[in-house]
């Protein structure tokens, strides 16, 4: 559908008219039902504030469409007023901007004189679970008949067909991995709001995501450790000063040299030095923010495009494989799949213990509350398709206050990813042992470390996990060919981290509002 723009009077029937227009907009670009309602519904709240406010006299509805994505725009001229705030809500703007970012909320701006609303719903898009079943079958298909070639023609077209393309989109997910963490990291901190939000809510939820991320997966990995063998290094004990040197390595020696070498805790750190500049300066560095909030979602935008192609990645990875002959390798690497259920599910069950023996309520019970998220994640890999679901079951079945989960879940799904760091350790460890990569006490903590990094940068986005690989395999010393077998697991791995990351999630808000006293106990024990 081409853009339209219409200019309509402040009253009740323009109102109508402009959500009519809107409707009909979204519909012709295939966004679901249920979002484009939603997406009315909060435009005629807005224009309603706006008309009570006396601000302006008419409107303008923009409707468009910005690299495939439908865009619905409102502009109100007259003095500065936010239709999204809440007043009784000091971390309103925080909670936007995540929303936001998610593309779940709205997005204000004012600027020329003008209010501008703008609406980004999502596309309904084709099953993900469904295209890269397709894509893998194809290439096993595909592969095994190409076995019946002769070797120099399976080798020609490995070699001048198959592996450019494959190494073209290595380089990508390379060249946008970097930015992509800084970005994600440096925003994730400014959305907090300010320095007192920072210590009033976001401080303690931090603390508790990045604890709680750190155990988990260290338990996890010591679960799934005894299938594979470690060495106790070059014939010596573990050095003390290799983690030291692990620490002050994190410091870089300049700006640029993070992004240059592709050193993922060295743009991490930088990241949350400049992330917590930019919320101490406040509205001093509101343009900085504003660039850095504009530039996280050109690159977000980007990931999304990237991830649309990650079908055909997997194929041509798979292919590449059965060409070259080294598929035993990724049948080989299969055993990695019941590892890391294994994993998952320690990590699970300690989220679970903690809450059901600390609060009293039942396991059978907490299980079947959270079952609908936990599948939604599951089928999707998208904890933000979970959303919805994920914050009824937290209000209504789990009895957390919405003071949490309206500020802990788009939060927690962002940061706080257990799930996520135990598939990058156990997706470690596995390629360490197939490529004779050394698996020591040192290389062990250096792994960990990494992978909690990762995990808690890693948007919550399909393939994210793609350009964690690259970053990880690099500083343990794994080689590169390793991520070509990642891509094809990652089809499994990612919904099975997805739907563990949305399940701790829950048991980590359930914890805290009983710890802050914001837990309806009765609605929990139900």
């Amino acid at each position: 559908m081409e853009s339209v723009e219409e200019r309509y009077d402040l009253t009740g029937p323009g109102i109508d008219d402009a959500g009519e227009a809107a409707y009909n907009f979204l519909t012709a670009e295939k966004v679901e039902r249920k979002d484009a309602l939603r997406v009315c519904l909060a435009m005629e709240e807005a224009l309603l504030r706006y008309r009570d406010g006396g601000t302006a006299e008419s409107f303008a509805l923009r409707c468009r469409r910005r690299f495939r994505a439908p865009r619905v725009e409102l502009t109100v001229p007259g003095p500065s007023l936010d239709p999204l705030a809440e007043e009784d809500r000091p971390d309103s703007d925080a909670l936007t901007g995540m929303m936001a970012h998610m593309g779940l909320a709205p997005l204000w701006q004012y600027k020329d004189g003008v209010n501008r609303v703008l609406f980004t719903p999502k596309r309904k898009k084709r099953s993900l679970m469904a295209s890269l079943v397709f894509a893998l079958v194809l290439a096993v298909v595909l592969g095994h008949l190409c076995r019946f070639l002769p070797e120099t023609v399976r080798l020609g077209l490995s070699d001048k067909l198959v592996t450019p393309v494959f190494d073209t989109f290595m380089g990508l997910l390379t060249a946008i991995s970097g930015p992509m963490i800084f970005l994600s990291v440096t925003w994730g901190i400014c959305c907090i709001g300010d320095v007192a939000s920072f210590g009033r809510i976001g401080k303690r939820m931090i603390t508790m995501f990045i604890l709680l991320t750190v155990i988990l997966s260290a338990v996890g990995g010591a679960a799934m450790l005894p299938f594979f063998p470690v060495a106790a290094g070059d014939g010596h004990t573990f050095d003390p000063s290799e983690l030291l040197d692990m620490v002050l390595d994190i410091v870089p020696n300049n700006f640029f040299t993070p992004f240059t070498e592709g050193n993922p805790l060295q743009i991490i750190f930088v990241a949350v030095l400049v992330g917590l500049t930019l919320l101490l300066l406040g509205e001093k560095a509101s343009v900085a923010a504003a660039f850095v909030e504009q530039s996280n979602y050109m690159v977000q935008l980007i990931m999304e495009a990237v991830s649309s192609l990650i079908p055909v990645f997997v194929f041509g990875s798979v292919f590449r494989m059965f060409l070259g002959d080294e598929f035993r390798l990724l049948a080989q690497s299969y055993e990695i799949v019941p590892v890391m259920v294994l994993g998952l599910a320690v990590v699970m069950v300690c989220s679970l213990g903690l809450v059901c023996l600390r609060w009293k309520v039942r396991p059978v019970t907490v299980l079947k509350k959270t079952m609908p998220t936990f599948l939604i994640g599951l089928s999707t890999a998208s904890s933000v398709a979970a959303y919805p679901t994920n914050q009824e079951c937290c209000e209504k079945q789990l009895g957390i206050d919405d003071k949490i989960t309206r500020f802990g879940i788009p939060l927690g799904q962002v940061i706080y990813m257990p799930g996520a760091s135990v598939q990058l350790l156990v997706s470690g460890l596995c390629m360490a042992e197939i490529y004779g990569v050394a698996i020591t006490p040192a290389w062990l903590l250096t792994a960990l470390f990494i992978c909690v990094m990762l995990a808690i940068a890693a948007p919550p986005v399909p393939g994210a996990p793609l350009t964690c690989y690259t970053l990880l395999f690099t500083q343990l010393g794994i080689p590169m060919e390793a991520v070509a077998i990642m891509t094809a697991l990652n089809v499994i791995l990612e919904f099975l981290s997805t739907a563990a990351n949305l399940f701790c999630l829950q048991m980590a808000l359930t914890d805290l509002g009983g710890s802050l006293e914001m837990l309806d106990m009765e609605t929990l024990r139900s």
